[in-house]
């Protein structure tokens, strides 16, 4: 099973393998907060620019992170890890965003579910919901 947290929420035994997936280190967290940092599923610095300046909306930042890892063979491998990894114990995707806020992270569980859809046609559907981003052809 794949899940998603923030690196700030509590550690849960259910947690399994705890990936930390963001650009920059957290403040105030310690290295115990997480097993594996992939930087490579982090948004680029000028993406997070980006959006963190209002320049481009949610939905083009999903666009464009998914045209980042597409073309980042680094990328492609971590996700095809994550997704053998997770058919043999549970995996929490950890980013800084608390739950309910937009977050990349989400998108990444929908890639390492199907990681098929790296290599396909599919862009993320604009949507409000930020926990859920269904992909559509």
């Amino acid at each position: 099973m794949i899940k998603t947290k923030s690196i700030y929420s509590p550690t849960d035994e259910n947690d399994g393998l705890r990936v930390l997936i963001t650009r920059f280190y957290p403040r105030g967290i310690k290295r115990e907060k997480y097993d594996v940092w992939l930087r490579e599923l982090a948004p680029s610095r000028e993406l997070l620019r980006l959006y963190k300046t209002d320049e481009i909306n949610w939905n083009d930042f999903l666009t464009k992170l998914l045209s980042e890892l597409r073309d980042n063979d680094n990328s492609i491998d971590a996700i095809r890890t994550l997704n053998t990894k997770s058919n043999m114990q549970d995996i929490t995707l950890l980013c800084y965003e608390k739950d309910g806020l937009p977050c990349h992270r989400h998108l990444i569980k929908e890639l390492v579910g199907k990681p098929a859809m790296l290599a396909s046609n599919f862009i993320p559907k604009n949507t409000n919901d930020h926990e859920t981003i269904p992909m559509v052809v």
